[in-house]
């Protein structure tokens, strides 16, 4: 497509007035979103705006799609479709939605396959779920781009279910799933997706799980796509085990900290002087340092199997802290018994 020196023409194919993007707004999905608000008080313009200019300026291409959408993070992933102008269907698909939640809009990335495809071939798809006012719709900016049309924007669930599939029967966006093992139950769709992108990352990809595994859809595409949620899952677990373990570590320091602080106070045979109060302050913030670190440790592979930390032994050092702070505080109880010339003598022992 030609292109003016400033601007990129946009023709809407319904017959809608022209639309003009200066190409040096897109480069940046920020500075993308920030010239449409400030062109269109309706987000919904906007959003059509985008959708046309990507259906215009992003080819397909696979070249460098496994790094680009493997490798990276979702902000890369996003300015390397701006930078390159080309991907694949899931590059279409997270320009549209990242952008189209910047406006202010409802979006989500669905991952599925054509209903034309062999369920038992590896050949899934991506496209997007938008909302507006109040109800979800359906939008396939890839088939446009390749078909030079707009017959897959914003259409009803009920229609794009002909087309394409969900790995997830939650964005069938219907009350009644095609070939749900559950069909018979009445899908509180509404509801069940406000829930759903109400979840932080981790928590979405466990409930994408319950469902692919119950959806009765037992074919190659499907199979693969849950084994690649699970991996996704896996990694996601991984990094907050590594957190837990950091955090747990982390508290572990500071009680020894505390109680070093503590020995280091009695070796100098409790000088300066403080009141019993205070000795008996400085080994008291151990205690729910070592609960604490306890309890993270605890949640470490609950989600999956943790093979890359160690927690028992440092479980073993908990325990080692806590019988050293036991036996102090058993000499602190001792102490505050004894009158001012004993304590000094047990000082000195």
């Amino acid at each position: 497509m030609k292109c003016l020196p400033v601007f990129l023409f946009i023709l809407f194919a319904h017959g809608t007035k022209a639309q003009y993007v200066p190409d040096s707004v897109t480069y940046s999905p920020g500075k993308f979103a920030a010239y449409l608000q400030s062109q269109y008080k309706d987000p919904s313009e906007g959003l059509r705006t985008l959708y046309s200019w990507i259906r215009n300026n992003i080819s397909y291409s696979k070249d460098s799609a496994m790094y680009f959408n493997c490798s990276v993070d979702h902000n890369s992933k996003i300015a390397a479709t701006l930078r390159r102008r080309k991907g694949v269907c899931e590059n279409f698909a997270a320009l549209l939605a990242d952008v189209g939640h910047r406006l202010g809009i409802n979006t989500y990335v669905v991952h599925g396959y054509a209903a034309y495809v062999d369920k038992n071939t590896d050949n899934s798809h991506s496209w997007v779920a938008v909302q507006q006012q109040g109800e979800w719709y359906l939008c396939d900016p890839t088939w446009d781009a390749q078909s030079a049309s707009e017959k897959y924007y914003m259409v009803e669930p009920s229609a794009f279910i002909q087309t394409h599939i969900p790995f997830d029967p939650l964005w069938q966006l219907m009350e009644k799933p095609h070939n749900y093992a559950n069909g018979g139950t009445k899908f509180m769709y509404k509801d069940s997706v406000i829930a759903f992108l109400q979840l932080d990352s981790l928590q979405q990809l466990l409930a994408t799980a319950r469902r692919t595994k119950i959806s009765g859809d037992q074919g190659r595409n499907a199979k693969t796509w849950q084994s690649y949620n699970r991996m996704n899952i896996a990694v996601i677990a991984g990094e907050k085990d590594e957190q837990l373990y950091n955090e747990a570590v982390g508290l572990l320091n500071k009680a020894n900290q505390h109680f070093n602080s503590f020995v280091q106070y009695r070796n100098q045979q409790f000088t300066p002087l403080k009141t019993d109060a205070e000795i008996k302050e400085m080994l008291s913030p151990v205690e729910p340092l070592l609960k604490e670190a306890k309890e993270k440790l605890n949640n470490m592979g609950k989600i999956t199997d943790n093979f890359q930390y160690d927690p028992g032994s440092l479980l073993v050092r908990l325990s080692s802290l806590e019988k050293r702070i036991a036996d102090q505080q058993q000499f602190l109880q001792h102490y505050f018994s004894l009158a001012a010339a004993e304590r000094i003598k047990v000082l000195l022992q």
